[in-house]
């Protein structure tokens, strides 16, 4: 039997693109990691310029002299909305044969928004880190203590990784759905009606890797 779902369905994570590099060793059981080089021997199982998630069990990935894997620490991201888009453009390829004829360039884009609720610490009050990481990529972020000490957190332009399941209540023995992709996060809104919850809207493209759709066991 066929199924469909609503959007309530899909879960959002971000990373901030602030993992460490991981050069050497192995991997670690269950983990997410953005291949950013691939020696020529390597046993990394994908291309450069994708995200996978490492063996749950079993034997690890040991790491070749030129390969270098950045580790991604996601965030839960707390949605109300989500799209996206990937597309390909068209290039003329006519002739007097086949006039008007038309070929992909190859190159797949993505684009998209994402929209959630401002979110902050029951007892601090301090911004949740998934939101100050995002405020981070537009602004740099002071933290003053109120006793003399500042502490000054730049301009973070680096691109983001993005992460969707598709099916988030999968059950042992389905399958889950995702799409990993690097991001760049390119505008940003924040909505503070007098009579609404304070909100936040991300507009994001692709960045630097390639988009994938990711399918393994819940």
């Amino acid at each position: 039997m066929l199924r469909t779902f609503t959007g309530q369905r899909a879960s959002v994570w971000l990373c901030s693109n602030n993992g460490p590099i991981i050069s050497s060793g192995t991997t670690a059981p269950n983990t997410k990691y953005f291949v950013m080089d691939k020696a020529e021997d390597s046993d990394i199982p994908v291309p450069t310029g994708v995200i996978f998630v490492s063996p749950r069990t079993g034997q690890q990935i040991t790491l070749k002299a030129a390969d270098r894997l950045q580790l991604i620490e996601d965030d839960r991201f707390c949605k109300t909305s989500l799209s996206f888009e990937l597309s390909t453009s068209a290039v003329d390829a006519s002739t007097d044969c086949f006039p008007g004829a038309q070929i992909s360039d190859g190159v797949t884009g993505l684009s998209g928004s994402l929209s959630g609720l401002w979110q902050y610490d029951q007892e601090t009050e301090d911004f949740v880190a998934v939101n100050a990481d995002i405020l981070n990529k537009f602004v740099a972020i002071i933290d003053d203590s109120g006793g003399g000490s500042y502490t000054v957190n730049e301009r973070d332009d680096n691109h983001a990784y993005l992460h969707v399941c598709l099916n988030t209540d999968a059950k042992p023995g389905q399958i889950s759905n995702w799409l990993f992709a690097p991001v760049v996060l390119v505008s940003t809104s924040v909505s503070l009606e007098n009579t609404d919850p304070q909100s936040l809207e991300i507009s994001f493209t692709l960045g630097y890797g390639t988009p994938v759709i990711y399918r393994m066991p819940a």
